[in-house]
């Protein structure tokens, strides 16, 4: 099961833009950009849950500071559509990978 924890990461890296925009956005949000932002939250929040309910608390915490780190280093390079895409693939993968 530890093998899989590694698409957490990248699950948080992919989903952190989309879940740090509901807390930058302005009074006027398209339903577009809200359901981004609630699929985002709620793939990036849940990739945090189970970091820690499947990793030692170490593991956990330097798979979290280790997808916010890439989250903020390419936040400029990637798409906001395509980083939600690989996020909940990569998210899809894990839950995939530790069902087998």
């Amino acid at each position: 099961m530890a093998a899989y924890l590694p698409f957490l990461c990248l699950a948080i890296a992919f989903s952190w833009s989309a879940f740090a925009s509901g807390y930058r956005m302005e009074a006027a949000v398209s339903r577009m950009e809200l359901a981004t932002i609630v699929l985002g939250s709620s793939i990036f929040l849940g990739a945090i849950a189970m970091l820690f309910v499947n990793g030692t608390a170490l593991v956990a915490v330097a798979l979290l500071a280790c997808g916010i780190a890439l989250a903020l280093l390419g936040e400029r390079f990637i798409a906001s559509r395509w980083s939600l895409l690989a996020a909940a693939t990569s998210f899809g993968s894990y839950l995939v990978g530790t069902v087998h």
